[in-house]
């Protein structure tokens, strides 16, 4: 395995260098991945995987790591069979190398790439479809579909370092979507009916109870008014029945 630096390595050296990575155990599985848990700008560069023979070192694999800054992803929208321009942040005006990377739900792959590996013809199903600009800060995509959807990655090399990303994610636009007028039309709607029903609720609520407890009051005043008429008849019975008696004795 070659490192950024062009040092070969075995598998079994992997660990005690300084770039931190090392390779699955294979023993059962044949699998000697090489794995990087912490990604960063230094592990720029070509890595191969070959068996060491006799006469000739077989090359497995052959990889070519691009490392970059991260950014903020951009947003563009778009309809069936409309164009689009994808735009690549760079301050940079020197030679360069600029490499356009699409990733949608049915494929991954260089769109164009102007180093030394540099790409000379676009992907097929991108044909006619797509222009550039040179260098390529800029790409023209038309006549998009559902298809299209997906994130697009532009990334500029300074001296084999990356300095800038582009990420855009290309999403097409539905008129009755989360991100559409009538989308936010009804929403708002929907919040003032809401907020609407809300108030009704507690009007009807605090009429309630004002009536109950209007209830409550008229039924404690009746309650009373018919204590204060029982008194006052026992009352009256007790002062005739006292009036008889002493009419009775004086007899």
């Amino acid at each position: 395995m070659n490192d950024p630096e062009g040092i070969s390595w075995d598998s079994s050296e992997l660990t005690k260098s300084k770039y931190q990575m090392y390779v699955s155990d294979g023993r059962t599985t044949g699998n000697y991945s090489l794995v990087i848990p912490s990604v960063m700008l230094k592990h720029t560069g070509r890595y191969r995987c070959y068996n060491k023979q006799p006469t000739r070192d077989k090359i497995i694999k052959d990889y070519e790591l691009l490392v970059c800054p991260k950014s903020e992803p951009l947003t563009e929208f778009f309809s069936k069979r409309e164009e689009v321009v994808l735009r690549c942040d760079s301050n940079i005006t020197e030679s360069v190398r600029v490499v356009w990377y699409r990733n949608t739900g049915h494929v991954g792959n260089v769109i164009k790439d102007t180093g030394l590996f540099k790409q000379t013809n676009y992907p097929k199903d991108l044909g006619g479809r797509v222009n550039a600009s040179n260098p390529p800060y800029y790409l023209v995509l038309s006549n998009l579909s559902l298809a299209d959807s997906g994130e697009y990655w532009c990334a500029v090399y300074y001296r084999d370092v990356c300095v800038s990303v582009t990420k855009t994610v290309l999403v097409e636009w539905d008129p009755f979507g989360i991100n559409s007028t009538f989308y936010r039309v009804y929403s708002s709607l929907m919040a003032c009916a809401l907020l609407g029903m809300v108030c009704v609720l507690i009007t009807v609520n605090l009429k309630t109870r004002r009536r109950d407890q209007e209830s409550m009051k008229t039924r404690r005043t009746e309650a009373q008014r018919q204590r204060s008429s029982r008194v006052e008849e026992e009352g009256e019975s007790d002062e005739g029945r006292g009036e008889k008696k002493e009419s009775e004795e004086e007899k």
